[in-house]
């Protein structure tokens, strides 16, 4: 009887670490542990507690969905992929937003993760960040009166916040057009990834996560 007991644990144990497919997009997967690892790994980011709710794992899940559509284009559009010195660099940036490697490696150890498991999901951003660079921002053409526009209405809300004369615009046309090109290209890519889902079957093995 207790051989049996312990057998039956063995197997439930197995059954709880076994990987189950959460979401296949075509002939790729999202599994349930990549989704909690992107879970862990945006917790650890933004330095707040991990949070499983189905808010917080469909949010999860979209953005792994957007990263393998973007992963695919930037394959099959034989785009250059991040180097070693760009991820590395990516990585350092990372590290740096905490005090020492020990604070780092401490903080990995707290949410389970791996240096390994941080790039691998770093690299998927910079490819996502490659991509926007490469496809969106090239195309947004902004004519001096769309600056002029956007300055005017800085000049308003400055009015409203200050009794200082506004900076003229030759201090904020940089940060006005870097606003403007942010707002097309977030545009662009939404426009993007709306038929590029509709190019591939997505298919949510986890119901929860539709």
């Amino acid at each position: 009887m207790k051989f049996l007991l312990a057998c039956l644990l063995a197997l439930q144990l197995h059954a709880e670490l076994v990987d189950k497919l959460a979401i296949t997009i075509g002939q790729q997967v999202i599994t349930e542990l990549q989704l909690d690892e992107e879970l862990r790994v945006t917790a650890l980011l933004n330095k707040q507690p991990v949070v499983r709710d189905t808010a917080t794992r469909r949010a999860a899940a979209d953005r792994l969905v957007q990263q393998l559509l973007i992963k695919k284009e930037m394959d099959m559009s034989r785009y250059p992929p991040p180097t070693d010195a760009e991820l590395n660099k990516y990585y350092e940036g990372v590290v740096s937003q905490f005090a020492g490697n020990a604070t780092f490696e401490a903080a990995l150890k707290s949410y389970e993760l791996t240096p390994s498991t941080i790039k691998n999901h770093l690299t998927l951003q910079l490819i996502t960040l490659l991509f926007i660079q490469y496809r969106f921002r090239p195309a947004v053409d902004i004519s001096d009166q769309e600056i002029a526009n956007a300055y005017q209405r800085e000049i308003q809300n400055w009015t409203a916040m200050h009794s200082t004369p506004p900076p003229p615009l030759r201090d904020l046309r940089d940060q006005i057009v870097e606003t403007i090109t942010s707002q097309r290209v977030d545009y662009a890519l939404s426009a993007w990834l709306e038929e590029a889902r509709k190019r591939v079957d997505i298919l949510y093995l986890d119901k929860d996560l539709e």
